[in-house]
């Protein structure tokens, strides 16, 4: 029988499972300044890795908005290349960081000029 050192056991249960998604994350650095926008490369309820994280240094504090889930608490934990990961200060609700932000839907249907009517059936020209 294998044994699993209690030292193991606390840092597989620390790293909850991870879910890619296709979504960007503001990442505000001090507050004040600008959010910078990322993109996502995976997501849990504990953390978060981004990609492009210029500016951003090990153990520093930040504020992150994913999804549907605004202003959330964390800590940039490592920065490596193209990469950094941080760390929420509380668990977050996956379910709402998985969903799209009001208005990051499709843009809306053109209703003036050519574009308009460029599916019309009866104004499609064709050539024989």
């Amino acid at each position: 029988m294998q044994t699993i050192s209690p030292l193991a056991a606390d840092a597989a249960a620390a790293r909850a499972p991870r879910t890619s998604v296709m979504l960007s994350a503001d990442v505000v650095r001090s507050e004040g300044s600008q959010p910078t926008q990322h993109r996502v490369l995976n997501v849990s309820v504990s953390g978060v890795c981004i990609a492009k994280p210029v500016g951003l240094v090990a153990d520093m504090p930040v504020m992150v908005s994913i999804g549907r889930v605004d202003h959330v608490e964390a800590r940039v934990k490592w920065v490596r290349g193209d990469r950094a990961g941080l760390r929420f200060d509380a668990p977050i609700d996956l379910d709402a960081a998985r969903q799209r932000r009001p208005g990051n839907s499709a843009p809306p249907t053109p209703t003036s000029g050519w574009m308009a009517a460029a599916n019309e059936r009866f104004r499609r020209q064709t050539t024989l």
